[in-house]
């Protein structure tokens, strides 16, 4: 990881000014984030983990630039480039370790939040900063589960037309089979097969 140290403050206030993430909060709030270090810029190598699975910290990201793979248990399960996706917000959130590994499949720039310098703030700022990120971040899970139960509709309907085109070969089968048995019982063949025997065993 190298940080990344912008021309000035004014710029990488600018860049956070574009976010969503920010969209509740003033130009005031946002040079106090910079101030204490909660907010800084990274840039990550390809192949790099941005975030392992397992580890605790306080740190969630927005990507900027490039793409980033989740593997969970070992399993891959998605690729993000969208710019200005977050991820890696469930370990504060939920208060335990990292629930997926995050890698750098391309040169990938970051915005890295550090809510462990929020904590340092006084209060109140600190409980109306916590407030306004956490409604930020509700909302990306909100937006999250519905692309998840779109998907899992689109999964569950295929998953039915497949069942009902098994069902529907299977039946085709099974009367295929009861055909070709109705045809073997119909078929007398006991006196051809005495006949053969005794020519078999005859002695001449």
């Amino acid at each position: 990881m190298q940080r990344i140290e912008p021309a000035d403050a004014g710029a990488l206030l600018g860049l956070m000014r574009k976010l969503p993430l920010w969209a509740d909060f003033a130009d005031e709030d946002l040079d106090l984030l910079l101030r204490v270090g909660a907010v800084r810029l990274a840039r990550y190598a390809s192949g790099e983990a941005i975030v392992e699975e397992g580890n605790y910290e306080k740190t969630f990201f927005v990507l900027l630039r490039g793409q980033v793979a989740v593997v969970r248990a070992g399993k891959h399960v998605a690729d993000l480039d969208a710019a200005g996706t977050i991820f890696g917000e469930m370990s504060f959130v939920l208060g335990k370790g990292r629930t997926a590994t995050v890698t750098a499949q391309t040169p990938c720039d970051c915005l890295v939040v550090d809510m462990g310098y929020v904590d340092f703030l006084q209060s109140p700022e600190r409980e109306d900063f916590l407030i306004r990120i956490f409604r930020r971040l509700a909302e990306v899970v909100r937006q999250r589960l519905g692309s998840a139960n779109a998907r899992k509709a689109v999964i569950l309907t295929a998953i039915r037309e497949r069942r009902e085109a098994l069902a529907a070969h299977i039946a085709v089968e099974r009367a295929a089979l009861a055909g070709l048995r109705q045809e073997l019982a119909g078929l007398d063949t006991a006196d051809d097969e005495e006949v053969l025997r005794q020519l078999l065993d005859r002695r001449f």
